[in-house]
């Protein structure tokens, strides 16, 4: 039985049987033991930005997020004007289908891109993918708020998000490979920061240069931004692995259908198989899909109800990332007294909780007050949840899983956005916004049953 087979044996006997109190309380693991959150010490930051293959990703990635505000700015910005109808309503329909051309790779060939992830040069796939992206946005410049050119924002988020899919399982299978599982839970923690100080900083400038100079100049940007992170990774050391000793003969480019089929089944087979991987991913798909009803009804309340513009999305995004700060400081100040499991269900209960908000039609000083309750929720669901993913995979198929990881993520929140703007227009936005304030409840029950005993059983050889 190899290491990983017995982590999750010894995960299965974890849960179902003792509560996480009764459980740690009867365990044979030191009382400091580490948890997802506990792990995020300030030594281990430290010694992370002290690492010459960790800190230019995370440099590159900061510049790339601080793009993504100016392009999330931007395209929000175009669509709004471009679907005002003539009675000063707002169509829904085109944020919607550009949230759909984003997540579409994933539905259709998302999990195939973990066999070639498995199986070639990361550090190139990263490159490349960064370089297709910049390619993109320079693309967007010929848009010019044209109606009859919105299929270039649409075809361009499609090429946009089939790069991405190959990128993000690559850089989540390097992150394995240069820090050991220790240091997993504070790299992501970092990228999130990065995140963060994208959110704070950039949203806010991107509403004040769309609002000055135009979307173009945020495309351009955000173009500039994906070779600047081209080149970080281009810096990089990521130790080769035997599958791409092999590639480099010419096997990756000559793999043929077949065999592209039964690595697939072989990733998913592992994931079906194997019952943590298979928690994590159906709590991943419910998170998904509440992530993507907030994103579409706070957005649709801003501009149906609050009339907001581009400055207004920036100040909004703005406080996302202070939500995102205080999470960040809050979890390793909870971690103390609460498990992994009961981390994540809170931030679940949180997020309920300023969706809920909305229904009361609130002012917009409120609505960045609950904003705030969203960030928290965020940094905990997408950092405890990608840090699972990574650890607990054998190498050979961690681009595997990361593409089903990344598909249970995207497509349940493309789907929801469709179906919430939907049933904004055909019922009520209350009637909704209460339907997946229940989802997140949901979400937040099953997180608590789903994960216990998942930290002792990931960090138990990490000592």
């Amino acid at each position: 039985m190899d290491s990983f087979d017995h982590l999750d044996q010894q995960l299965e006997e974890n849960i179902g049987t003792n509560s996480p109190d009764e459980y740690l309380a009867t365990s044979d693991t030191p009382a400091e033991a580490l948890t997802v959150a506990a792990s995020l010490t300030g030594e281990t930051l430290r010694s992370l930005l002290r690492n010459r293959n960790f800190l230019p990703l995370w440099v590159g990635q900061l510049v790339s997020y601080i793009g993504d505000q100016f392009i999330l700015i931007a395209v929000v910005t175009v669509l709004t004007i471009i679907s005002r109808r003539p009675d000063g309503t707002t169509d829904v329909l085109p944020l919607a289908l550009w949230g759909i051309s984003v997540a579409s790779p994933q539905i259709l060939f998302g999990l195939i891109s973990g066999v070639l992830v498995d199986k070639a040069d990361r550090k190139w796939t990263m490159i490349v993918s960064d370089l297709v992206r910049a390619a993109v946005m320079f693309t967007f410049l010929l848009v010019e708020r044209d109606p009859s050119r919105l299929w270039i924002i649409y075809l361009g988020m499609f090429i946009f998000g089939s790069a991405q899919m190959l990128f993000y399982p690559a850089r989540a299978s390097a992150l394995t490979s240069i820090m050991g599982k220790r240091y997993l839970a504070g790299a992501n923690a970092l990228l999130e920061v990065g995140f963060v100080v994208a959110l704070i900083f950039g949203s806010g400038a991107a509403g004040v240069l769309v609002e000055q100079l135009g979307e173009n100049a945020a495309f351009a940007f955000n173009g500039v931004a994906f070779i600047f992170s081209a080149l970080m990774i281009y810096l990089m050391r990521i130790p080769r692995r035997a599958t791409e000793s092999n590639s480099s003969n010419g096997s990756a480019m000559g793999t043929s259908f077949g065999q592209v089929l039964t690595e697939l089944r072989a990733g998913l087979s592992y994931v079906w198989n194997t019952r943590s991987m298979r928690y994590i991913m159906g709590l991943s798909v419910l998170v998904s899909a509440a992530l993507g009803a907030v994103t579409i009804l706070v957005l649709d309340y801003l501009t149906q109800e609050l009339n907001i513009g581009p400055s207004g999305f920036g100040a909004v995004i703005g406080i996302l990332g202070v939500g995102v700060v205080v999470g960040g400081i809050l979890i390793q100040r909870l971690s103390k007294f609460l498990t992994t499991n009961r981390l994540v269900a809170l931030s679940m209960v949180m997020e309920a909780i300023a969706v809920g908000t909305f229904a009361l039609n609130p002012p917009f000083i409120v609505v960045l007050l609950v904003t705030v309750l969203i960030g928290f929720s965020l940094i905990v669901s997408r950092a405890v949840l990608s840090t699972l993913t990574q650890a607990i995979p054998p190498e050979e198929l961690r681009g595997r899983v990361q593409s089903v990881f990344n598909l249970v993520s995207q497509a349940p929140m493309a789907a929801t956005l469709g179906l919430v703007g939907a049933l904004v227009q055909l019922t009520s936005r209350p009637a909704v916004i209460i339907g997946f304030c229940g989802l997140l409840l949901l979400t937040a029950w099953f997180a608590a049953n789903m994960l216990r005993g998942i930290d002792d059983a990931i960090y138990s050889d990490a000592y």
